[in-house]
């Protein structure tokens, strides 16, 4: 399968669902169709109390066309850490 049958295959959720699933309320959300939300300001200030998170970035210079794995790596990743009980997020 080509990369584009496999997106167009994927089915996405709503965005609801995912902040559900990490523990955010959607008063703390603004919507941007069914897809996309920002936090929202009021969110984001009660953050600064609380201490800060991990973040791993995933990175590779390669002037090849098919790319390093490095998105396939990152859900991987992500996915594992999930598996263990850790909450992820993934931003491509």
């Amino acid at each position: 399968m080509t990369d584009i049958q496999i997106a167009q295959q994927a089915k996405m959720l709503p965005i609801r669902e995912v902040v559900e699933k990490i523990g955010v309320s959607e008063d703390d959300i603004e919507m941007y169709g069914k897809y996309k939300a920002k936090f929202t300001e009021e969110f984001l200030q009660k953050l600064e109390s609380k201490p800060n998170g991990k973040l791993v970035l995933v990175t590779a210079i390669n002037p090849t066309p098919a790319g390093e794995g490095k998105t396939t790596i990152s859900v991987g990743l992500g996915q594992a850490l999930n598996k263990v009980g850790k909450k992820t997020i993934i931003a491509l």
